[in-house]
């Protein structure tokens, strides 16, 4: 029979859902910075600019649906995590295998804070 989490437990999951949230933020903040000062002069592809700016818009969301836990925060966190594999798999083509290491990062980071947040002993 499981037992319901305790008060530290509960503390816990709440630091590492902020944490993911937080990391979720920045990775936003980054991603629109760099989509908006690439807007119109890339020549990496048309749609760069446009996608990275979308990509810091689901990450924003779901860093904003994780800091007080919201119905949908895990589609939010899982349609972010796609869209940063999306840009790995872009940088890997591109041969620019250090911001595919960044994208990646979040990837690694938003799995492993969700699950630790979540598993209950």
């Amino acid at each position: 029979m499981e037992q319901p989490p305790n008060g530290s437990e509960e503390r816990n999951a709440l630091i590492l859902r902020r944490t993911l949230s937080t990391v979720s933020w920045l990775y936003a903040l980054w991603s629109g910075l760099i989509g908006a000062t690439a807007w119109g002069r890339t020549t990496l592809g048309p749609y760069d600019p446009q996608l990275l700016v979308l990509h810091a818009g689901v990450l924003g969301a779901a860093g904003a649906m994780l800091w007080k836990p919201r119905r949908g925060a895990a589609v939010a966190l899982f349609a972010a995590a796609a869209g940063s594999i999306f840009f790995v798999v872009l940088d890997v083509r591109r041969h620019n295998v250090q911001s595919a290491i960044v994208d990646g990062a979040y990837v690694a980071l938003a799995i492993a804070l969700w699950i630790k947040s979540r598993r209950h002993p």
